[in-house]
């Protein structure tokens, strides 16, 4: 399970034009970046009591989150991942998985039975913590890398909210909710021990760190109380 820092800001429209002018014009665009962007998708499991968002939501340092992700609707990659966060610092362990594997994730409650042999680890931890399908974030993302190193930074616009089921990943007709204010966007910065100076000067943008996830924004934003899901 790899490790890296994680900054996240949200910015207005003006300053976000100024940003990514400087951010473009020294590091390249992702592979994903085609037609200048793609939607990123991700569905959230928590349990019963909504464990993870409220470790969030509390202000706790650490917290583990359980999320299935695909891009631009797209039943060819999907992804299973478990990511842990302490404080800016992220791990992230994930599998490919194919559609059917998703459907037994989908079930409630599920059992192991059925998962590949890789799966099956985080499968198992899933079905013992109790956790179940949640929210859905969508969201538009521009991405950007500085190449020979590990350093992302990140533009995700229209962050939406969207009832937690399979359905969710690949309809692009489902409406979502907005999870921000509409003239706002979250720039993310992500890289491993340190954070070139470049890259810190290219980002500048005079605004306070973002304190709180996508899934809790999204979580409050449908407003779905323990247990009914």
């Amino acid at each position: 399970m790899r490790s890296r820092r994680e900054e996240k800001f949200i910015l207005d429209y003006r300053i976000y034009s100024l940003v990514k002018s400087r951010v473009s014009s020294a590091l390249r665009p992702d592979i994903h970046y085609i037609n200048g962007s793609y939607t990123v998708t991700s569905l959230y499991f928590d349990d019963f009591y909504k464990t993870a968002y409220y470790e969030k939501a509390d202000g706790l340092s650490a917290h583990t989150k359980f999320r299935i992700r695909t891009y631009d609707f797209s039943d060819d990659f999907i992804r299973l991942e478990k990511k842990k966060k302490n404080g800016i610092v992220t791990s992230k362990s994930s599998l490919v998985i194919s559609k059917d594997e998703l459907r037994l994730l989908m079930d409630s409650p599920f059992t192991v039975e059925g998962f590949s042999e890789k799966l099956m680890p985080l499968a198992a931890e899933m079905q013992s913590k109790g956790v179940r399908p949640a929210v859905t974030v969508r969201y538009r993302r521009e991405a950007f890398f500085l190449e020979g190193t590990d350093v992302r930074v990140t533009f995700d616009t229209r962050v939406e909210s969207v009832p937690g089921d399979m359905d969710s990943l690949f309809n692009d007709k489902r409406q979502g909710i907005p999870a921000i204010n509409p003239i706002s966007l979250i720039m993310e910065i992500k890289y491993g021990n340190k954070l070139p100076t470049l890259i810190r000067r290219l980002c500048c943008a005079d605004v306070l760190p973002l304190s709180v996830s996508k899934y809790a924004l999204c979580t409050e934003n449908i407003r779905l109380p323990a247990g009914k899901y």
